[in-house]
């Protein structure tokens, strides 16, 4: 990789700006169109897919989309990236590129809910696969749960309920020795905190929905790789197949968002950190759930693998779960939402639905909060959630 390209805030404000090419233009253009035509028969014929300067259909690969690529990749430490129409539709194109009829599967039981749905419900009953959920904060879980026909480990560290951490480097390596393949969501993080891929995992995914995006505009997922080859050969066949690439225009919102990656970031950090010291101190707090506390119980591991964190954390309260209620409802600035990254706050009470066994299954309680700290200014969430918390003192 070129030299300039290892810093990420000129990859973040500069890769894939290519002015000759573009006619100037300071922001690459959309390019909107379906298809590319051929000048002949002799280059029809001769087209290559992998070569990056040539295209044929939007299915396949599309000018814009391939910058944002370029752009996570280089972020990301990884030999290639690929875009994808949703979080979801990157999650699923991996475990269907890597695993068979008859694979085993090792998750955490912590991740992303809909990826346990589509195993539990999908690749179960229809592709004769099989599941072991671990928890996931011991390396001696995972290697428990190998067995003969495993051939993937799904990760999630920091996961979006408990935030509880995996130990990427000590997972990977167990991996490696047993020819498993590895894949880590990390939305949370993002590449500017945590780059798994320089911790030996083969397949990281993002969905760009979140902080990539940042502006609650665009849904979007991509999946970077370690390995260009098994990007190539496994997953842009999948990709294809699936026809799961974005529109043009999604990745255009992606790349813009990327540009101010570097500063709304640590502003979502700053403010969390505030809100969760806040939190903590107050008397009907019962728990704070933040990786970038001290009292958080892998606070070591997330300054070992972590450069930060970043506007989403969770807590519980001295209150039962229709009394949470009544705080969430109180509250004015954060709004009721189940998604994250974005530009505003948002509160949601993700076990609320679910038993009691469930939501203990998944690290918390039906009453666990989880918000998400947007870039409305510490202070201002701060008296947001002091005066809904005083509802509990009527």
């Amino acid at each position: 990789m070129d030299e300039q390209w290892m810093d990420s805030r000129l990859v973040a404000t500069h890769l894939g700006d290519e002015y000759d090419k573009f006619l100037g233009a300071v922001v690459p253009p959309i390019f909107m169109n379906s298809l590319h035509v051929f000048p002949d028969t002799e280059a029809y014929l001769h087209f290559n897919g992998a070569d990056p300067d040539q295209y044929t259909y939007g299915r396949v690969a599309n000018p814009t989309v391939r910058i944002v690529e370029e752009k996570i990749a280089a972020l990301e430490h990884g030999q290639m990236a690929l875009c994808f129409a949703s979080g979801m539709a990157a999650a699923t194109t991996a475990i269907l590129s890597v695993c068979k009829s008859g694979s085993h599967v090792i998750c955490v039981q912590s991740c992303y809910g809909p990826i346990r749905h589509f195993l539990d419900e999908y690749c179960v009953p229809s592709l004769g696969m099989s599941v072991t959920y671990v928890e996931g904060k011991e390396v001696s879980e995972f290697a428990a749960a190998i067995l003969p026909q495993t051939d993937l480990i799904i990760l999630e560290s920091p996961s979006s309920l408990v935030f509880s951490l995996q130990d990427l480097a000590a997972v990977a390596a167990l991996a490696k020795e047993h020819g498993i393949r590895t894949y880590a969501d990390n939305s949370y993080c993002t590449p500017l905190y945590q780059r798994p891929l320089e911790l030996g995992i083969d397949l990281v995914m993002h969905t760009t929905s979140k902080y990539l995006g940042g502006h609650s505009d665009v849904i979007g997922g991509v999946l970077v790789g370690a390995d260009r080859t098994f990007i190539q050969e496994k997953i842009a066949p999948m990709r294809e197949f699936l026809g799961g690439i974005p529109g043009p225009m999604e990745a255009w919102l992606v790349m813009r968002g990327i540009r101010s990656l570097e500063v709304r970031l640590p502003a979502h950090q700053q403010n969390a950190l505030a809100v969760a010291h806040f939190l903590e101190k107050n008397p009907h707090v019962k728990k704070v759930y933040y990786p970038g506390l001290p009292s958080h119980p892998q606070y070591a591991l997330a300054q070992r693998q972590q450069k930060g964190s970043c506007g989403l954390l969770s807590f519980e309260l001295n209150a039962s779960p229709d009394e949470t209620r009544r705080v969430v409802d109180a509250l004015k600035i954060f709004k009721i939402g189940v998604s994250w990254g974005g530009f505003e706050s948002l509160v949601c009470m993700p076990c609320y639905k679910d038993t009691d066994q469930m939501a203990q299954w998944l690290g918390g309680t039906r009453g666990i909060v989880r918000i998400h700290c947007g870039l409305e200014g510490a202070e201002n969430l701060i008296a947001d959630l002091k005066q809904a918390l005083s509802v509990l003192d009527e």
